[in-house]
C-alpha cells in the first residue's frame, strides 16, 4: 500500500430513485480477499492500532429513513483490541428507531484458511442510557492482532427533518468509506459535503443569497433551473464546501485512504475536523399514505416536549398532504417565543414583586441585584446535569420540584431579572465539545444549551446559573468558545463567546454582535 494520502471521488446520480445504483457493493459480508489480511498502514500511521479497510453507508428514506452500514477493520496491535467492543447508540424515545438487522463477526487465518466467530444474539446488550437513549453493545470473539472484524446493521429511524452526519474520517487510518444516498419525492434536502473547509465572511454572503433565492422561488421554477446544475445550489472554488438541493436524486460520495486524526484544535471536537456529508430537510410537500405518519410528526415544533400521545391526536398533525418548510431565523426566533417550553417561561409569573424584593434586599444598585437574584437561582434550583434547548416540565411542576436542566435553570433567570427591571435575554448555544453551529439556517437539536444575557448600565454580561461557581464571572467550561444566538423580539442574532481578555477571573467573558 503506497503512503496515505487523500483522495475524493464524487459520483454522482440523476436517475429515478426507484432504480439501482447499477454497481457492485464496496463490501461483501464474509468476502474477504487475501490482501485485507496483508495490508498495513504506512507514514505517519504506521504505529497505528487499527485500520479500517471499508466503512459503507446508504441512507434511504420513505416511511422511515433506513439507515444501513457495514464497517470491516483490521486488528494491528494489542492496543487496537480495544475497537474490538462496539457501542450504537440509537433513540427508543417514540420507538425513534428500530433495529432490524444486526450482524458481527471475527474472520481469522487458522491454518491457511479462513475461520469465521459470530457474534450471537445472546451476546448483543442492550443498555437503557437515559428516557431518550439506549445502545446496542458487543464483543467480538476470538479477536487478536492480525484479525478482521466486521459488523453491519439496518436500522428503521424516524430522522426525516434532520439525519446522521456521515464522516469518513476517524481516529485510525481509513482505506475506503463510502455513502450512497436516495431521496425521493416530494422531498427536497440540503446535503452539505464538507471537507474541513468552514465558509469565509464573504463565501457566507454569496450562499446566504442562494439560500434566499430557495426560499423565495416558485418550486417549478426552482426545479428547472437546479436540474440544470445537477442540484447543485452552492460551492466553493475548490469544491471542498458544496451544497446540493437534492430532490428525487441519488447520489454516491467515496473518499480513500485518509490518515487517522484523533485530536481537533481550538477547542473543537476533532469530528469538526473530519470530511463529512450533513442533511436538513429543507421543503416536503404532497399527499403521504397514512404509514407516513409517525415520520411527518416528528417536523411538529413541540415534538421534542409533548407526549406521543398528544402529538397523534393533534387535529394539526396532518396526515395526508402534508406541507414544510425550513424556517428562516426570524420564524425561528418567533417560534421560540411562542413556545410553552420556552417563551411562557420567560413570561410566567413565578412571584410577586415582594419576593423580588426580598431577595434584592440590600442591593445598592442593579449590579448586585443582578448578583443577588443570580445566588437565589443558583441556591434554591439544582440542575439535573442535562444541557437542554427547551425546559422538559411545566414551569409550576419546575418551581415545585426545584430541579431541572440548563434551559429551566436559566429561563428561570432571565424571569427573574426581567422582574426586577434588569433587561434580560436567553443566549442559545452549541456547547464547545459539539463543534460550531449551523449558522446559514436554523438545523434541528443543534442548540443545547441556554444561558443568559442581562444589559447593565449599557454593558451587556453572559450569565450560567449551572456553571457550578458563586461567582457571576465564571461561566461553564463548555460555555466558552462557541457561537450564541440571543432570542428577543427586536434585534436577534449571533454572537461570538470569548474567553476573559485577561488572565484570572477578574474579568467577565465577553461577547460581540
Amino acid at each position: 500500500m503506497k503512503n496515505i494520502y487523500f483522495t475524493l471521488l464524487m459520483i454522482i446520480s440523476s436517475v429515478p430513485v426507484l432504480a439501482g445504483f447499477g454497481e457492485k457493493l464496496p463490501v461483501r459480508w464474509g468476502k474477504v480477499s487475501p490482501k485485507e489480511f496483508t495490508v498495513l498502514p504506512q507514514g505517519g500511521d504506521a504505529q497505528a492500532p487499527a485500520i479500517v479497510l471499508c466503512d459503507y453507508g446508504h441512507i434511504e428514506i420513505s416511511n422511515r429513513t433506513f439507515y444501513t452500514r457495514h464497517i470491516r477493520m483490521k486488528i494491528l496491535s494489542t492496543s487496537g483490541l480495544e475497537y474490538a467492543s462496539v457501542e450504537i447508540p440509537y433513540q427508543t424515545r417514540y420507538r425513534h428507531d428500530d433495529f432490524i438487522t444486526l450482524q458481527a463477526q471475527t474472520l481469522v487465518m487458522e491454518n491457511g484458511h479462513e475461520v469465521a466467530y459470530k457474534v450471537n444474539t445472546n451476546q448483543v446488550e442492550d443498555i437503557k442510557i437515559n428516557d431518550q437513549w439506549s445502545k446496542k453493545k458487543f464483543t467480538f470473539p476470538e479477536v487478536k492482532p492480525g484479525a478482521i472484524i466486521e459488523y453491519r446493521y439496518t436500522v428503521a429511524s424516524l430522522d426525516f427533518e434532520k439525519l446522521d452526519n456521515w464522516y469518513f474520517q476517524r481516529e485510525i487510518p481509513t482505506l475506503w468509506s463510502e455513502l450512497r444516498f436516495q431521496i425521493p419525492m416530494p422531498f427536497v434536502y440540503l446535503v452539505t459535503f464538507e471537507n474541513n473547509r468552514q465558509l469565509a465572511a464573504d463565501e457566507e454572503v454569496v450562499y446566504g443569497e442562494k439560500l434566499q433565492w430557495l426560499y423565495s422561488t416558485r418550486a417549478r421554477k426552482r426545479r428547472n433551473e437546479l436540474a440544470r446544475n445537477k442540484d447543485l445550489l452552492y460551492a466553493t472554488a475548490e469544491n471542498r464546501y458544496k451544497v446540493w438541493a437534492a430532490n428525487n436524486m441519488k447520489k454516491k460520495i467515496v473518499m480513500r485512504n485518509l490518515p487517522g486524526l484523533a485530536k481537533g484544535s481550538d477547542g473543537q471536537p476533532v469530528t469538526a475536523f473530519y470530511p463529512q456529508v450533513r442533511f436538513d430537510l429543507f421543503e416536503s410537500a404532497g399527499n403521504l399514505p397514512r404509514t407516513f405518519r409517525p415520520l411527518v410528526l416528528t417536523t411538529h415544533k413541540n415534538y421534542d416536549t409533548r407526549s406521543q400521545y398528544e402529538l397523534m391526536n393533534d387535529p394539526m398533525a396532518i396526515v395526508g398532504y402534508v406541507q414544510f418548510k425550513l424556517n428562516t431565523w426570524t420564524e425561528f426566533n418567533e417560534e421560540l417565543l411562542d413556545h410553552d417550553r420556552f417563551g411562557m417561561y420567560l413570561m410566567k409569573n413565578f412571584s410577586e414583586t415582594r419576593l423580588i424584593d426580598s431577595i434584592t434586599k440590600g442591593s445598592k444598585s442593579k449590579p448586585e441585584s443582578m448578583e443577588a437574584l443570580f445566588d437565589f437561582v443558583r441556591k434554591n434550583f439544582k440542575w439535573n446535569g442535562e444541557f437542554s434547548l427547551y425546559a422538559s416540565q411545566d414551569f409550576k411542576d419546575f418551581v415545585k420540584n426545584q430541579a431541572g436542566s440548563s434551559a429551566e435553570i436559566n429561563l428561570m433567570l432571565v424571569n427573574l431579572l426581567r422582574t426586577a427591571g434588569i433587561m434580560a435575554h436567553p443566549l442559545l448555544i452549541r456547547t464547545s465539545d459539539r463543534g460550531m453551529p449551523e449558522k446559514m439556517y436554523p438545523v434541528k437539536g443543534q442548540f443545547n444549551h441556554v444561558i443568559a444575557v442581562a444589559e447593565i448600565d449599557g454593558r451587556e454580561v453572559i450569565l450560567d446559573a449551572i456553571s457550578g461557581s458563586n461567582d457571576l464571572n465564571k461561566l461553564h467550561r463548555l460555555d466558552i468558545g462557541t457561537q450564541g444566538w440571543i432570542v428577543r423580539e427586536d434585534n436577534p442574532g449571533w454572537v461570538e463567546i470569548f474567553s476573559p481578555a485577561r488572565k484570572g477571573d477578574e474579568e467577565a467573558p465577553v461577547f460581540k454582535l
